[in-house]
């Protein structure tokens, strides 16, 4: 199991991805914010909720990061990798709790 994530860790093709997938969510988040439902008083709090649940994931996804640091720190390209990863995962989780909210409310 390591060695499968140090592989895959240690690859530039998955930081690419992974790059692409940060932008994805990235946009899939600021379109929201700008469009007709989010500029409503409705979507304002839709925004604020998710960006809070997001938020508290962050605190989550940055103690694994400390856990992994020393690990990540052995090639430059695994920690940019393991950065990104922990970034992806912060916008994948606003973008997910976004979307769990306009379907409840």
């Amino acid at each position: 199991m390591v060695e499968w994530l140090t592989r895959l860790f240690d690859s530039r093709t998955f930081g690419l991805i992974n790059i692409g997938l940060g932008f994805l969510f990235l946009g899939f988040f600021i379109f929201f914010y700008f469009s007709k439902e989010g500029r409503d008083e409705r979507g304002r709090g839709l925004i604020a909720t998710a960006s809070l649940i997001s938020f508290v994931m962050l605190f989550f996804l940055l103690n694994i990061f400390a856990i992994f640091q020393i690990w990540a720190m052995d090639n430059p390209v695994r920690l940019a990798n393991w950065t990104q990863t922990i970034y992806t995962l912060f916008l994948l989780t606003a973008d997910i709790a976004l979307l769990i909210l306009r379907k409840i409310r």
